[in-house]
């Protein structure tokens, strides 16, 4: 899974029929994966009716897949939630490696800001 923010919609009257009526959502996700994705965004389908400027969680492939109720559906992303928050350890956000695969500090990302106990806390 991964984090993103929802910066478009799509939309698209003529598809897949295996699509259905699924909402289609254009994610940007964050800058904290390492390797980076190669594009500067993602479409994804919209299970929990998240709406443009919303910070979210996108599975990827088969889970996404099975999000849409089948093996078969033509998806390799969808939302599966809308965040409220999130909590890094502020010790750790600061340096390269701050977590597995990641080789830079998380900075820009995402609004990040200590708070007193110790922890780093990510309001979208």
């Amino acid at each position: 899974m991964i984090l993103g923010r929802v910066i478009g919609e799509v939309w698209a009257t003529r598809r897949d029929p295996r699509l259905g009526k699924a909402k289609l959502l254009v994610v940007r996700p964050h800058g904290l994966y390492e390797p980076a994705f190669g594009g500067r965004h993602l479409v994804a389908t919209d299970d929990v009716h998240a709406g443009v400027g919303d910070e979210v969680i996108v599975c990827l492939g088969a889970p996404a897949r099975a999000s849409a109720g089948s093996n078969d559906t033509p998806v390799d992303a969808a939302i599966l939630g809308v965040v409220d928050r999130v909590d890094f350890d502020a010790g750790l956000t600061a340096a390269p490696g701050a977590g597995p695969g990641i080789k830079r500090p998380l900075t820009g990302a995402l609004a990040v800001a200590p708070n007193a106990a110790g922890t780093t806390g990510v309001r979208p």
